[in-house]
């Protein structure tokens, strides 16, 4: 695979993972029964409900898609590594989030979200967990993990987004000789007749 495909491939996997990985946080991880004087009250919980932690890092690596492309060198291999620091960070929090919440936070969670309603500080709200999104959350994190990685580690060779409309430099020997034809042709002259 070339470098070019490389970068694209680590870009792509980052920006996807990423997105995924936010767009998961909002779904619902866990919910809530808790019995109430007439029926029972159902509160989802969404896994930025639970802990806001995975979306930031979600959102760390997107940004870092485009510092990615802004730098180049010593600069997009930091922001590499630091990209893969935040999926290493998401897997992290989003494991922590998959097990069901306490007992007393599951308590101040449904005063929060209902606090017209009366709730006996007795009763325990039921948790029922829903393992599938933390497990893609944790998913979205590895991709993000080895993107940010690969980054790290073969990113510095990558050019940079805008170097193919930087003037060209005297050692690139082609470059220069493609604005010497260009120079003649706005002088009137023809670069192809013999001299």
């Amino acid at each position: 695979m070339n470098a070019r495909a490389q970068f694209g491939a680590a870009l792509g996997v980052q920006a996807i993972a990423a997105g995924a990985a936010a767009l998961i946080s909002g779904r619902t991880w866990q919910t809530l029964r808790t019995p109430k004087e007439f029926g029972i009250d159902v509160l989802p919980l969404k896994g930025r409900d639970i802990d806001t932690a995975p979306l930031a890092f979600a959102l760390v690596a997107l940004a870092g898609v485009v510092a990615v492309l802004a730098t180049q060198g010593w600069a997009r291999r930091l922001i590499g590594y630091l990209v893969a620091a935040s999926g290493v960070l998401l897997a992290v929090r989003s494991a922590t989030s998959i097990g069901a919440v306490s007992a007393s936070t599951a308590r101040s969670l449904v005063r929060d979200k209902h606090k017209a309603g009366t709730f006996s500080s007795t009763v325990i709200p039921q948790v029922t967990t829903h393992p599938i999104w933390g497990a893609l959350s944790i998913a979205c994190a590895v991709l993000v993990t080895v993107a940010g990685m690969t980054i790290a580690v073969r990113g510095g060779r990558w050019a940079a987004m805008s170097s193919r409309y930087e003037t060209p430099s005297a050692s690139d020997d082609r470059a220069v000789t493609e604005a010497s034809l260009w120079t003649a042709l706005d002088r009137g002259e023809d670069p192809t007749a013999p001299h």
